[in-house]
């Protein structure tokens, strides 16, 4: 089985967002792109795509963007998979009207065990989320040049003074 490039763009777009999901910021078309040397319109077509089945927002605009619509935790890779893929058809059989196309196909089992071993692929891919795909969030952020967010500093000594820090 073999994913189109279509897919695999798609997927790093959807990893990209994920790792912004947290702070809410937008990232623009040129920021993906830039990250992974990928072609601009390639990703206009996805993000178009991505946004009409609801898995992103886009804001238009000078100061727009697009973002992850929902937590990447509920995103799962074999949805994106399934998204994106237009054809699954592993050998020609499996086309619809193609099915009696092989001379042996009353007699063949293949078919059934290339059914299964997709089924597999995708029950897999289903298992994995968005959250999931990326195992080094802080790692895979500084490879795509994403700024890491600001860290919020809780003293652990009291205040000058005396006096314990106010909440």
């Amino acid at each position: 089985m073999r994913l189109t490039a279509y897919t695999d763009y798609t997927l790093r777009v959807l990893m990209y967002l994920s790792l912004r999901y947290e702070s809410g910021e937008l990232a623009t078309i040129e920021n993906i792109a830039t990250a992974y040397d990928i072609s601009r319109n390639h990703l206009m077509k996805i993000v178009h795509q991505m946004a009409g089945a609801g898995l992103l927002d886009t804001v238009r605009g000078r100061s727009g963007g697009v973002r992850l619509a929902r937590d990447p935790s509920t995103i799962s890779v074999g949805m994106v998979v399934r998204l994106a893929e237009n054809d699954f058809a592993l050998v020609e059989c499996f086309e619809p009207g193609k099915e009696t196309c092989c001379a042996i196909s009353p007699a063949c089992n293949l078919t059934r065990g290339l059914r299964r071993a997709l089924d597999a692929f995708m029950l897999e891919l289903d298992r994995m989320t968005l959250l999931d795909a990326v195992s080094a969030p802080t790692v895979a952020s500084e490879l795509l040049g994403i700024a890491a967010p600001p860290r919020r500093i809780i003293p652990l000594t009291s205040a000058p003074g005396g006096k314990p820090p106010r909440d």
